[in-house]
């Protein structure tokens, strides 16, 4: 491995370390009092976007990912804002102002959540279960979209065990005026609407991949390639202790049983290809 490759991995693996400091600190804060991240709610969402760039870059290249980022920034923020306007296709919320500045009703913020929180997870996870591979097909346009749709109901089932914290619990934002609100106060349109705009944000970038041709810069063994699996239980622990009673319950069925499904196909998958160089 060269020093470029060992850079851009090393990047990766300290915003990671850094998400796992922002994990233990209130474990220990009986016994110890940890410095927090600074920045407020900035501060907290470097190491998810920090670590979901710089491993998507080694793994899929400089150019689709900033390619990918920069959509994300923009195509996020457009559904918010679209959705607090109209209802659709989340449903009918405003925004507090926890989440910092906002370009007209939705936080700017909200584009690099979406890239370091909901992406990576489902991503490899659905590349997994719904192809067998770790890096996805991008010729076969049907498979594609087939596992764009997958990764799309993942995020619905990560984002339930968000939402009963970041907007039940801590009120980030607020629901208004939906019908069939029986989730802990969350309409249930809201989980269609990431079916909605998850399932082409996948499949573009599965299109920004086949279109620049996408290849790892560096080995992805097998402990690389479980990074963003950790990542999503690492998230699924963050949420899980934090939710209200029960929550944790309902994310053992939509990111536990998924990541132990994808685990047999990861090693699977290295058992061929003992380490993957190509997509």
């Amino acid at each position: 491995m060269t020093g470029k490759q060992k850079t851009l991995l090393g990047a990766s693996i300290f915003f990671l370390l850094a998400f796992c400091y922002m994990l233990v600190k209130p474990l220990l804060a009986h016994w110890v009092s940890l410095p927090g991240i600074p920045g407020g709610p900035y501060g907290k969402a470097v190491p998810l976007f920090g670590f979901t760039f710089f491993y998507l870059a080694y793994v899929r290249g400089w150019k689709s990912t900033l390619y990918f980022a920069l959509f994300m920034l923009v195509f996020a923020w457009g559904c918010e804002d679209l959705s607090i306007h109209t209802g659709f296709p989340y449903g009918h919320y405003y925004y507090s102002n926890q989440l910092g500045f906002k370009l007209d009703q939705a936080p700017v913020m909200l584009g690099v959540l979406y890239f370091g929180l909901l992406v990576i997870g489902p991503l490899f996870t659905s590349n997994l279960l719904a192809e067998g591979t770790f890096f996805g097909n991008t010729k076969n346009l049907k498979r594609l979209l087939f596992a764009s749709f997958i990764g799309s109901i993942l995020v619905a089932g990560f984002d339930m065990l968000i939402d009963p914290v970041d907007a039940t619990r801590l009120g980030e934002w607020v629901w208004t005026i939906n019908h069939h609100t029986g989730y802990y106060g969350i309409p249930y349109i809201n989980y269609l609407g990431y079916l909605i705009c998850f399932t082409p944000i996948f499949f573009i970038y599965g299109l920004i991949n086949r279109k620049v041709n996408a290849q790892p810069q560096g080995p992805v063994t097998l402990p690389i390639a479980a990074l963003p699996l950790l990542f999503y239980f690492l998230n699924f622990v963050l949420y899980g202790l934090a939710a209200p009673g029960g929550v944790d319950l309902v994310g053992c069925f939509t990111i536990v049983f998924p990541l132990t499904l994808t685990a047999d196909k990861l090693l699977k998958y290295f058992s061929q290809n003992k380490t993957a160089t190509v997509g």
